[in-house]
């Protein structure tokens, strides 16, 4: 039976000092990396408990095979020479890396030599606890240590059960052997029991750390003008960028002043572009690339509105929508997966009917033109993030799983 949260402070830890392996696809290659920066955090954090922490990743150009940032020692694998190591830091590793056949070439490649990394680095460390983010790769090269290992599903490893039976086999082998199982939202737990029921035993839902203070020192910063409203993610058909370019020149004609700001890169690039010149908008849309996350901050921080309009169930959670609120930015989304966890409608912002861009500006006009609503919105959402993502509150419930882990 899943648990809506891991409640920080339900038992008293042992003191003693744990060895923990952390093993991920992605981690922060340099400061302000997005890759896997909620892993780093859980890592850091926990190290400054006064634990012991090794991470094993894959390597990628440019980078040393081993470092320590933080008191957090990083060993990072080679799987291929420079030109062909594509497989990780993508963001669509589950999704989109045999799409590329530089990457699909490196791919069996990445496997072997991450399946080789973590043995050594059982053998080496001896760790109380292993801790795979990704029950793909990482919980599948896990499965036969003889150490007690904890699972973190984070969206796109859920969505690759919905792939097929020999997928759900594999799933089902890595996770009736964890300790734990853990999802960053109770939507992604749900699809987890639906998928795989009774396979993981011990199944909560543990949110990830935020940055609380970079955004929250960003909040003070003044407001584009005219007011911005601003899309970051990746440019995909799931995300709905097309429906939030739809409900901006609906804006448009309502006489509405409004500046959009599309932060992102991806395959839709090109037709949202041409979207917005075929509806007469093109010179109110602003497009960048992503930026690190040093930089996200004052974006959020200049926006009035941040938006999350994505399709389907393609959305783990939205931690974008938690840093927004952080930085000041009102939010709006769908009700797409854990969407709603984070923007609780008419609570901490506003929710817009999916596929409908007419009722997505709607939400975005009251927005813009009710500023005691946006505030009250901000404040309540603002208190909800730092309850429930600051790294203080997150990391003291992983440290909690990974003592009753060990103690198993």
């Amino acid at each position: 039976m899943w648990l809506s949260f891991v409640p920080a402070g339900t038992g008293m830890p042992s003191a003693d000092k744990l060895r923990i392996l952390t093993v991920t696809h992605n981690y922060p290659r340099f400061p302000g990396d997005p890759a896997g920066a909620f892993v780093a955090r859980i890592a850091l954090g926990v190290v400054e408990q006064g634990h012991h922490v090794q991470v094993i990743a894959p390597h990628a150009p440019g980078l040393t095979f081993e470092e320590e940032s933080g008191g957090v020692r990083v060993r990072r694998f080679r799987y291929a020479p420079d030109a062909l190591e594509r497989v990780a830091y993508t963001g669509g590793l589950h999704h989109t890396t045999l799409r590329s056949p530089l990457a699909a070439l490196a791919f069996p490649g990445f496997l072997a030599a991450f399946a080789r990394a973590v043995r050594a680095a059982i053998r080496e460390m001896r760790p109380d606890v292993i801790h795979a983010h990704w029950w793909f790769p990482a919980g599948w090269f896990v499965r036969h240590a003889d150490v007690p290992y904890v699972i973190t599903c984070h969206g796109s490893d859920v969505r690759l059960l919905s792939k097929g039976s020999i997928v759900r086999l594999a799933a089902r082998r890595v996770f009736t052997r964890a300790t734990t199982v853990s999802t960053v939202s109770q939507f992604l737990a749900r699809e987890v029991e639906h998928f795989l029921p009774g396979a993981a035993r011990n199944l909560v839902v543990a949110p990830m750390p935020v940055d609380v203070e970079r955004f929250s020192q960003a909040s003070a910063r003044e407001k584009a003008d005219p007011r911005r409203i601003l899309f970051a993610g990746n440019l995909l058909p799931s995300k709905g960028v097309d429906l939030l370019i739809r409900a901006a020149a609906e804006l448009t004609r309502r006489g509405i002043p409004y500046q959009l700001k599309v932060l992102g890169e991806g395959p839709s690039l090109g037709s949202l572009r041409a979207l917005a010149e075929q509806l007469g908008i093109a010179e109110q849309v602003t497009w960048s690339p992503f930026v690190s996350q040093t930089e996200m901050p004052a974006e959020y921080a200049a926006s009035t509105i941040t938006v999350l309009p994505t399709r389907g169930q393609a959305e783990g959670l939205g931690l974008t929508l938690v840093e927004a609120l952080l930085a000041g930015s009102a939010i709006v989304g769908t009700p797409a997966g854990g969407i709603p966890e984070v923007v609780q409608h008419e609570v901490t912002g506003l929710l817009a009917r999916p596929d409908d861009p007419i009722d997505l500006a709607n939400q975005l006009e009251r927005l813009l033109t009710d500023t005691a609503l946006r505030k009250r919105l901000m404040l309540a959402g603002k208190d909800y993030a730092l309850r429930t993502y600051s790294p203080e509150t997150t990391v003291a419930r992983f440290l909690e799983i990974y003592h009753a882990a060990a103690r198993r």
